[in-house]
């Protein structure tokens, strides 16, 4: 029961480790245990097919080669693969980049587990099958672990970018037999007669352990970037901030507003008008003019990237207008706008106001989402702005 409990913790421990990393959006339980339960049977075909290639007697450096990437690492890693690809990867569930690292180390854990208990009671002249416990523990079954990080890395990209999906799911199959190659290469070089035992012993220590050790910090980077990228969609106030503006942001200010309003007016108005109204509202000198006149301007943060702005004035009793709000096209829908304007309309109530007033244009999408968070139409107003353009606007109101 003891040997059991041991090949069996160590890739339970990764398991929970995965899963609560997934933190804000995470798998439904039984799509997880069906994932362990397959990269587990996947041991079964990947250890028939080794058995029927692998000539022990081959040892030269250049077999140890080919037997440990293509006879070893390939086989196995393409079982794990099957088992993400062809369960895990169409499910509705796998619905952001993070899922493909936790259904990919799911799957490698339920192989490593399953190996696990078979090397343990294996006999072994060398050494009992706690010490094989113990040393796989720490090395092995972690190891299995960051190839599966690296082989779902590129398998959530591939979940969200379909037209090259193929190419990257062949990225992740590749590195993780890469690094699994590598590490299973300098474990097979103690069997080579090409290699002293001393000498073998060394290039295990190097070799295994800094290829296991490269993998490793590769896979706590991929962890990092696709958490953040949940964080951003399902969290998004955790990672977002805002602070006041100065003069000497608005160069960044006008590189946010040069990348936000084509995509945000070039259905509604003519490249003539964006251009003008781009030079009217939006020069050095009309951005200075503005702060000077007294409008307040933030900039608004996803981590340390800025991502928008807002400008707004108190424009009658207990009254502000919200002159200015955009955020770049890759954050909306992501709940920044919402951000904003709550951690505004926070600040303009702590300073007595009653109601936040906005004009949107009449053809603007946007005036739904500001329906959604309170806003409503108070009246519409045509404003000249010259050269005979208009802007054709509703002014939207939320009471504080």
């Amino acid at each position: 029961m003891d040997l059991i409990a041991l090949a069996i913790a160590p890739g339970l421990a990764i398991c929970l480790f995965i899963f609560h990393r997934d933190a804000y959006n995470r798998e439904p339980k039984i799509n997880l245990l069906v994932t362990f339960v397959l990269g587990a049977l996947s041991v079964i075909p990947s250890g028939l097919i080794e058995t029927g290639l692998i000539d022990k007697n081959a040892n030269s450096i250049i077999q140890l080669a080919i037997r440990a990437f293509l006879m070893v690492a390939l086989v196995e890693e393409a079982g794990k693969f099957a088992a993400l690809r062809f369960f895990a990867y169409p499910k509705k569930s796998f619905d952001e980049p993070l899922d493909g690292i936790v259904y990919s180390v799911m799957a490698s854990m339920g192989f490593a587990t399953l190996e696990n208990i078979l090397y343990v009671f294996s006999p072994n002249e060398n050494l009992s099958s706690y010490q094989i416990g113990f040393f796989r523990m720490f090395t092995a079954v972690p190891a299995h672990a960051t190839f599966g990080v690296l082989m779902g890395y590129y398998a959530g990209k591939a979940k969200f970018d379909p037209a090259n999906s193929l190419v990257w799911l062949l990225k992740g199959l590749f590195w993780a037999t890469l690094f699994h190659g590598a590490y299973d290469f300098f474990l097979f070089l103690q069997s080579s007669p090409d290699v002293d035992p001393e000498t073998s012993g060394i290039l295990l220590f190097i070799g295994a352990m800094v290829s296991f050790i490269v993998a490793l910090r590769l896979s706590f980077r991929h962890i990092k970037t696709h958490r953040s990228l949940s964080q951003q969609t399902y969290k998004p106030s955790e990672t977002l901030s805002i602070r006041k503006a100065y003069p000497a942001d608005i160069p960044l200010i006008r590189d946010l507003t040069y990348k936000v309003w084509p995509q945000t007016y070039s259905a509604i108005l003519s490249k003539e008008q964006i251009d003008y109204m781009l030079n009217m509202m939006y020069s050095e000198q009309s951005l200075q003019s503005q702060m000077q006149r007294g409008d307040e301007f933030i900039i608004a943060y996803n981590g340390k990237d800025p991502v928008g702005f807002a400008s707004f004035a108190l424009t009658g009793p207990q009254t502000y207008k919200l002159h200015k709000i955009y955020v770049l096209p890759s954050q909306q829908g992501k709940g920044s706008g919402k951000f904003i304007i709550d951690q505004l309309t926070n600040a303009m109530k702590k300073k007595g106001a009653t109601a936040l007033q906005l004009n949107v244009n009449r053809n603007n999408p946007a005036k739904s989402f500001y329906e959604k968070i309170g806003f409503a139409v108070i009246k519409e107003e045509d404003i000249d702005i010259g050269s005979g353009y208009f802007m054709n606007d509703y002014v939207m109101e939320k009471k504080l």
